[in-house]
Parts: structure tokens; C-alpha cells; sequence
């Protein structure tokens, strides 16, 4: 059997379903490029689970599963994922190609960012698509999620926007929410009719350092933007008075 298995934000939010699920497994990969731990040593997840495991990067995962599929066939094989299991859609290729080799997989569904949204205040039934915002560097300028949002705000929805992590990078990096909204204004000068966005920035959501800033400005005075990661940042789209009172007082 092939799990998909979500691993939350931190050790303690795995699941008794996914501890039981790892706990029966052969061999144990972790997919280590799309996230990480807003809390939490990999040691921890490793004592929780009393398995160790190997860390995978892009090519590993993208190009290079086919020998654990393919073992999967007689053994149970899983790869854990930061969050929920099938946020990425690498994740659901896996599922595609698990299927064509005739080898049986179950998704464990993990916690994710996406289920944080509402302590910032908004309501998350007013979410639209996701957008993922891109560095940029030199011949790579993207802006496919700068027009996702867009069509967010045309709607009057809420974007949550994903921020760039380079973990092929020495050192690592992990975009913070201003550098994003920092690309976003760059996109903006350059078209016929600039946007001006608002903007909630959600830091290490589920740690105990946890921290929500409302505001632009704000967003730029905070020392903790520096400091405290993954990030996410919210591009809010068309606020009911509840919503607005709770951006006002929960963060203040």
C-alpha cells in the first residue's frame, strides 16, 4: 500500500490516524520542499512515530518515485507531507501514477494552513482560489498569481497567497510577507491600472509564536516578519462589518 500522509503544522498535530498509518510502514519518506514546520524539530516527529525516514526534495519526488511504487506493491510505503496531503499537485500525480502501476494508495489528511484562515477574522467561506507568489529573478518574472488575484477581488473574495520557498538554495530561502507584497507592488507599476491591495500577514500559524498583522503598514514595522516562518499572506478582498470588526480588534 502507498500512503499520502498529512503531517500538520508541527509534530503534535499529527493525527492518531497518521501515527497508526506510520507506525506500519516499511519504508517512510518525507517531502521536504513545499513547506516546513511552523514549530517543532523533525527529531520530534521521528520519536512520535518511532520510524525514521528519508528526505526527499523536487526531483526525488517528481521524477524518482518509481522505485517506492513499485515496492509498494508488497510493502507499505508513505510519503509524509507538511500540512495536508494533497495541497500540491505533485501529490495527486502520485495518486495517478499509483493507480496505473495497479498499486493500492490511501490519502491521511493532515492540518493545514487553510484551516487557520478564520482566526484571522475573515470568513472563510470568502476565499477564492489560492495564488502562490513567486521570487523573482533574473529571466523568471512571473505573474499568473498577481492576475488570480484580480479575479479574487473582482469578486469580491479573499486570496490566500502561498509564499515561495527555495530549499535548493544554500542558504535556504523562505520568502517572508514583505518581500511578497514587495513583487506584488512591482507588478502593479507596470500595468494600465495599478491595484492597491490590503493585506493580512499570517506568521508561523499553529506555533506558540504565532502571530497575525493587519496592514500594510504594520506588515512593515513588525520585527517578527523577520523572524518567524512559514508565512502566508492574505490579499482581502470585499469585508462584511463582522470581518471588519475583527481585523480591528483581535489584532490591534
Amino acid at each position: 500500500m502507498f500512503y499520502l500522509v498529512g503531517i500538520g503544522l508541527k509534530p503534535k498535530q499529527l493525527t492518531l490516524e497518521a501515527i497508526e498509518t506510520l507506525n506500519g510502514c516499511d519504508q517512510i519518506f518525507l517531502e521536504s520542499y513545499t513547506s516546513e514546520y511552523s514549530e517543532g524539530l523533525l527529531a520530534q516527529l521521528r520519536d512520535i512515530i518511532r520510524k525514521d525516514f528519508k528526505k526527499v526534495g523536487r526531483v526525488e519526488v517528481e521524477e524518482k518515485m518509481g522505485s517506492a511504487l513499485a515496492s509498494a506493491k508488497r510493502n507499505n510505503v508513505a510519503l509524509m507531507i507538511f500540512g495536508n496531503a494533497l495541497t500540491a499537485t505533485t501529490h495527486i500525480q502520485l495518486l495517478l501514477d499509483a493507480k496505473e502501476l495497479g498499486v493500492r494508495a490511501k490519502v491521511i489528511p493532515g492540518i493545514s494552513v487553510t484551516n487557520t484562515l478564520a482566526e484571522s477574522g475573515l470568513d472563510e467561506y470568502k476565499f477564492g482560489r489560492t495564488a502562490t507568489i513567486c521570487f523573482h529573478s533574473a529571466g523568471f518574472e512571473p505573474e499568473t498569481f498577481y492576475d488570480q488575484i484580480l479575479k479574487n477581488q473582482k469578486a469580491g473574495l479573499h486570496t490566500l497567497c502561498l509564499l515561495d520557498i527555495k530549499k535548493d538554495e544554500k542558504p535556504e530561502r523562505l520568502m517572508n510577507c514583505r518581500e511578497a507584497i514587495a513583487v506584488l507592488k512591482k507588478i502593479s507599476a507596470k500595468r494600465e491600472k495599478p491595484a492597491a491591495f490590503e493585506y493580512v500577514a499570517l506568521l508561523g500559524m499553529a506555533s506558540e509564536k504565532q502571530k497575525i498583522v493587519v496592514g500594510e503598514k504594520k506588515i512593515f514595522e513588525t520585527r517578527e516578519v523577520l523572524d518567524i516562518f512559514p508565512q502566508s499572506l492574505v490579499v482581502i478582498g470585499k469585508l462584511n462589518d463582522k470581518e471588519k470588526e475583527a481585523l480591528e480588534k483581535l489584532h490591534a
